[in-house]
Order: C-alpha cells, then structure tokens, then sequence
C-alpha cells in the first residue's frame, strides 16, 4: 500500500480512484420491501445526516475487541506458522484491529453522503438499484486514516514471513467481519458492509499502487483506457472463474472447507480481484517485476499453509487470464495479451523464481520483461 497522502493526484489517478471506490455500495436489495416507505425514509435520513448514523448498541468496543480476538484465534487454526500465538500476543493483535474498526465507524458516522436525486425519486427508486447511488466516499482519505494503525498490525504479526502476516491479517480481517455483520440489523449490514469489504480489500489488494501507477498514463490512451473500463468487471469475471474453478476441483477440502462454502468462495473471490489487481498494476507499469517478487511469492507462501495446492493456483490464473482476455476488444487484446502471457510464465516458472529470490542472484528469470510488445505503446518502466 501507499499513503493516499504521497499519491500523485493526476486526472487519470482520480479517476481510476473514483473507479475502484464505485466497488463499495450497500446491497439494499435484501431488506424487505413489505416495509418499503419506512426503509427509504431511514435509508435517506441516514445517508444525509452524519448524526443520524447511530451505530448499533453491539458494536462497542469491548464488543469489538472480543469479536478480533475471536477471529484471531481462529485465523490461527489455518496457519501453521501462527501455531506459538499465545493468548498474550492474540489480545495484542485483538486490540490494535479493534482500534482500525473503531476508526472505521468513526469514519462511517461523520463522512456524509451526498444524493444527486430528490426524496421523490429515491421513494420511487427500486431497492436494488438504491445501492448504486451510493458508495463509500472519500476512500483514500479513509485509507489514510486507517494506515497507522495497519502498519501497527502488520508490524506485530509479521514474524519471520510478509506474506505469510499478510494472509493471516487478511483472514482474520474477514472473520471479524463476519462476527460484526451478524450483530448489526439489515440496514445497519447493508451499509456497514461496504465499509468492511473495502476494509478487507485494502488489506489483500495493492489498489493504491494500481491506481497511482496509472499517473504515468495520460487519460484516453489505450492502456489506461483498458484498465479504467476493465477494473469494474473483476467481480464478474472473478465469479465466472470461480465458477468454473470450483467445477473443475468438486472434491477439494480447504482447511476452512471445501470450495462450494461460503467463507471459502467469498476469499476466492476476493482472491481472484486480487489477482486482477496485481495484473493492471503490472499493465499499468509495463513490466513484470510485481508479478514475481509479490503476487508468486505470496501465493507460493499463503496457499500452501490453507490446503490449496501450487496445481489449483495455477489452474485458477489460468482461467481468470483467458476470462479477462475474453472481455478484450481485438485491438485491446494486441496491448493485453503479452502481458498476461508473461504472467502466466512467471507462474509457471515458480519453482526457478522462488530460488533465486531465496538465493538473491540476479540470473535466471528476468522479471523486468516488458508487458507490451516492442511495437505498442509502452508502459512506465
């Protein structure tokens, strides 16, 4: 991650920060509509209002803290390299991810929302498109606010391993998600719950660094125009991965379960957004290098201690790759294509990047490999 406050702020950085803030709207259409008029009413008032946005008597802070806690210990049970957390460094780790939450709701409870359409039409409005006119505002000041006391997190679990910290950091965010989700009622869920995905997305997901590379990109050039109209398709294309993934896997037990769960497809969802992410950035900056020394590595180290074997992995970037280049336009596809070739090369070469990474030699794969051909427009380097 970058601090929102050392991002350049450039016409394409804001506006591909604008795209990926579009990802956190509530999901209305759950609430029952046989109490339509009251729900809009409430909804209206809330979103309006800062001071109306009275969180839930459940979510306190002792609350908190033992919701963290619990998703701590549990975090542990799916990393073996967590297996010496005593109950002292769990509560350590309970009391800083509880103090992001509270910054969280903080957040939530003085950032108003602003509606471009009147009362009338939002009455009028059906509930499952009342979510597309809001999103979670000011994502990379809320970024900012959050960042200390994520550092402060990664800091205390880190250990011996980055990407290991990183997975259970990530997992124990998305369990006390689930715990605090629970607790609150419908409306509280819906809107509390984007903020909690975008909490669990900045974890996993080097979102700041894609959308900060693209300040070496002027707007309306072809490789910015790509990743600004691809970047609100990674959920569907990361479902209709996941789909044919778990299809291909039908018997596979996770250590959290087996693919068709719940907890187990939300994290591969996320998973393959992140995978997304990872793959712009490297479009976006015109080399490979991310690729090796981060989005390997990580996946070598984290799935691995999850019970997802190296030949699932590289199943799944497969799949999502030929997904993605499926979306392309046939003029997209001559800027795409040799960067996710030479993604999918570095994954199959693995074995060779995790040893020279451990050995710390500069032979073998050469990770600066260009994402573009020789003859189209070249990316930052």
């Amino acid at each position: 991650m970058i601090s929102s406050s050392h991002r350049p702020q450039t016409a394409t950085v804001n506006r591909l920060v604008d795209v990926w803030a579009a990802r956190y709207r509530p999901d209305f259409s759950i609430l029952a509509s046989s109490a339509r008029s009251l729900i809009i009413d409430e909804i209206y008032q809330l979103l309006q209002t800062p001071a109306a946005r009275g969180i839930s008597a459940t979510l306190n802070s002792q609350q908190i803290v033992e919701a963290c806690k619990l998703a701590a210990i549990r975090s542990k049970d799916f990393y073996v390299h967590f297996d010496d957390f005593d109950l002292q460094e769990i509560t350590s780790l309970a009391q800083v991810t509880s103090r992001i939450y509270l910054q969280l709701l903080e957040f939530y409870q003085t950032h108003t929302t602003v509606f471009a359409i009147s009362e009338w039409e939002l009455e009028h409005l059906p509930l499952e498109r009342l979510g597309q006119l809001y999103k979670v505002p000011n994502i990379s000041e809320l970024a900012s606010v959050l960042a200390p006391s994520i550092d402060e997190l990664q800091a205390k679990s880190a250990g011996s391993n980055d990407e290991k910290s990183l997975g259970f950091m990530t997992t124990q965010i998305n369990l006390t998600n689930a715990l605090l989700l629970k607790s609150l009622d419908p409306l509280e869920r819906a809107l509390l719950g984007a903020y909690f995905k975008f909490l669990e997305d900045h974890m996993a997901m080097p979102w700041q660094r894609m959308c900060g590379a693209a300040l070496h990109h002027r707007n309306g050039t072809p490789i910015f125009g790509i990743v600004e109209r691809m970047v609100p398709m990674m959920a569907e294309i990361s479902l209709a991965t996941y789909t044919q993934w778990s299809h291909d896997f039908p018997y596979h037990h996770t250590r959290r379960g087996r693919l068709e769960h719940p907890e187990v497809k939300h994290s591969s969802l996320r998973d393959f957004d992140m995978f997304q992410v990872y793959l712009w950035l490297s479009f976006l900056q015109g080399h490979t290098r991310v690729i090796k020394e981060e989005l390997v590595v990580l996946c070598r180290v984290v799935y691995a201690h999850i019970g997802i074997p190296w030949e699932m992995t590289l199943r799944g970037a497969q799949l999502l790759t030929d997904k993605v280049l499926s979306c392309l336009e046939p003029h997209e596809l001559n800027l795409v294509a040799p960067c996710v070739e030479n993604m999918m090369l570095v994954f199959n070469h693995s074995n060779q990047v995790m040893e020279k990474l451990s050995l710390g030699n500069g032979h073998g794969f050469n990770p600066d490999v260009p994402c573009q051909d020789s003859g189209s427009e070249k990316g930052f380097d």
